[in-house]
């Protein structure tokens, strides 16, 4: 049953059956129009949940708008068929875009950029009927109304502001409620685990725009942070410092891997770095799980990139990367 925060403010708990995040915090604010913000796979688990869910707030489906941090399927599956006539579902107008750009060609691209990170042809083709963030994201939709950063939106008697804090996705948009100093984080801030941050393609350095990101948070009063995945909340801007501590800790990890082991596709830097998963070796990892950790291994790459502390050669297969001034390979 939904979990009430305050008044007009529910948390519905949405399972992500067979996901290491384990579930979706999915908000409700209910008024005289009410806001959903994100909405889970597009799965049987998430949509039972999700229906059974809303049912126990008793809230009015027909003037009920959607919100979505951001575009990855966990948060987005499900709006489409969610919403009802003369509603609206939100996003930002860059991740919104973006998912409207997707098709198969793009996901193709994708792969085979893998592939020329490390991944082997036979690794990919079997993560291309597996990985939900391919399979699980909302049907075909062509009504989603863009916001960007600083527009407003006002349900339940609460006025919350967009703040774009791209990095995770580069459109991720938080929502912030200044009177009561809620923040409604999505992704951008969890706690227990850390967001993934990955390459995007057309961005430069995620990893970059997701710490700066993370110090736009630290000056803004917080009192109530409501993440969207775990149960674990706490303060926005002590959380902010350790995730930027983390990331420090990780990019060091990369320069040292990379400084030891010249010419390693990304594929193997990750291997060798340091991971939160209980597995006794890199073989081990579950394939999804690979898919992620060598994305962001790309992102922590890309900033040492950015800032000359590591160099990406072409081989003629992949890319290796070298300490900067290395003349190995």
């Amino acid at each position: 049953m939904a979990e009430q925060l305050a008044s007009g403010l529910w948390r519905l708990e949405i399972p992500l059956v067979g996901n290491p995040l384990k579930n979706l915090n999915s908000y409700l604010l209910c008024g005289e129009r009410s806001l959903l913000i994100d909405t889970g796979f597009r799965q049987q688990p998430c949509r039972e949940a999700m229906e059974r869910e809303l049912r126990s707030t008793g809230v009015d489906r027909d003037r009920m708008d959607i919100f979505l941090t951001h575009l990855h399927s966990d948060h987005t599956g499900l709006a489409p068929e969610l919403v009802r006539e003369n509603c609206r579902v939100f996003i930002s107008g860059v991740d919104g875009r973006r998912m409207a750009a997707e098709n198969e060609e793009g996901w193709r691209a994708i792969y085979d950029g893998y592939v020329q990170e490390g991944f082997s042809p036979a690794e990919m083709a079997a993560l291309w009927e597996t990985n939900p963030a391919k399979i699980a994201g909302p049907a075909p939709y062509d009504r989603y109304t863009y916001l960007e950063d600083g527009d407003e939106v006002t349900y339940g008697g609460r006025t919350l502001r967009c703040l774009l804090t791209p990095g995770h996705t580069p459109g991720h948009l938080c929502l912030y409620e200044p009177k009561e100093r809620w923040l409604f984080s999505g992704d951008h801030v969890l706690f227990h685990i850390t967001p993934n941050i990955c390459r995007w393609s057309g961005v430069a350095d995620s990893l970059g725009d997701y710490l700066e990101s993370l110090r736009r948070l630290r000056s803004l009063p917080v009192s109530l942070l409501l993440p969207a995945h775990r149960m674990e909340t706490g303060n926005a801007a002590q959380r902010a410092e350790e995730l930027e501590r983390h990331h420090a800790l990780r990019l060091e990890n990369a320069v040292d891997t990379v400084t030891l082991h010249p010419g390693l596709t990304a594929y193997e830097i990750a291997g060798h770095m340091a991971w939160s998963i209980r597995c006794r070796s890199w073989g081990e990892f579950p394939l999804t799980q690979k898919f992620f950790a060598v994305g962001e291994a790309l992102a922590h790459l890309d900033y040492l990139t950015v800032r000359n502390r590591v160099e990406r050669r072409w081989d003629g297969a992949c890319f290796r990367y070298f300490a900067s001034g290395s003349i190995e390979g």
